[in-house]
């Protein structure tokens, strides 16, 4: 996404879209797949620069938005954070996987003439 009003030029590929966050319009380009994510990105800061205005007499729109960016960098370190641990997780049952076929596969073959234990599956 870009700004049309920094200077970047719009191509023919993207959307022009009007935002409003704290009463003021922002127009930002973006690729047309993208324009609802982006309406629903600039509600959100909205919501939220709203939110944090709310809870003092003294908060400008810039200090809000300070206030804004910084949960959402949070927040989005958490989601990483998560990611990470949901990934080592997964690595790990991977890994136990892996031992318990091997396990399984190594296990000793009968001899001729002894009956073959069975196993259960749960």
């Amino acid at each position: 996404m870009t700004n049309s009003k920094a200077g970047q030029p719009a191509t023919q590929d993207n959307a022009s879209v009007n935002v409003h966050i704290l009463s003021k319009e922002y127009k930002i380009q973006c690729p047309p797949n993208e324009k609802h994510q982006l309406i629903q990105a600039a509600l959100d800061v909205d919501t939220r620069m709203r939110a944090a205005k709310s809870m003092g007499t003294n908060i400008s729109s810039e200090k809000a938005a300070v206030l804004t960016a910084l949960n959402l960098a949070n927040e989005l370190q958490g989601a990483a954070d998560n990611t990470d641990t949901l990934e080592s997780m997964s690595d790990s049952i991977i890994n136990m996987k892996a031992r318990i076929e091997k396990v399984l596969n190594d296990k000793p073959k009968p001899v001729d003439g002894e009956p073959t234990p069975q196993a259960q599956l749960l």
